[in-house]
């Protein structure tokens, strides 16, 4: 099997990433325009913004919590040249959630629906861990 495959999933997350800077900035030139919050607000990140301001925030720091943990194991794995069939299923799934659970924060927000898909991120991440670690340890 082709090691490098297990690269396409980490791909995919970083462009969500990159759409999700391009979209809060975007909100926020937006915001400013329509006056909706003044300019020193980016000083501390704090005070009274639109929703849609904070939910695009939101989006955009979410990427730099759980997917750590993606980007991490993804990188070990490699370096242990220890990619499974398996390895590259679970790195789907969990970059599948994720971009399920940027559509549902970023359209109807519905917190239960984001919990479950979230849920199920984790569970497929530390479940990966979890096969990581005792094949390699």
């Amino acid at each position: 099997m082709e090691k490098t495959l297990i690269l396409y999933p980490a791909i995919l997350m970083m462009i969500l990433t990159l759409f999700l800077y391009v979209k809060n900035s975007l909100d926020n030139r937006k915001a400013i325009i329509n006056k909706s919050i003044k300019f020193s607000y980016f000083k501390t990140y704090t005070g009274e913004v639109p929703d849609y301001v904070a939910v695009s925030r939101q989006t955009l720091k979410n990427q730099f919590e759980l997917p750590i943990f993606f980007y991490f194991l993804i990188s070990i794995i490699l370096v242990f040249d220890k990619v499974s069939q398996l390895d590259i299923i679970l790195s789907w799934i969990f970059v599948a959630s994720r971009y399920l659970h940027c559509y549902i924060r970023l359209s109807s927000n519905k917190v239960l629906n984001r919990a479950k898909v979230f849920l199920l991120g984790i569970l497929v991440l530390t479940a990966w861990w979890i096969i990581f670690l005792y094949n390699i340890l």
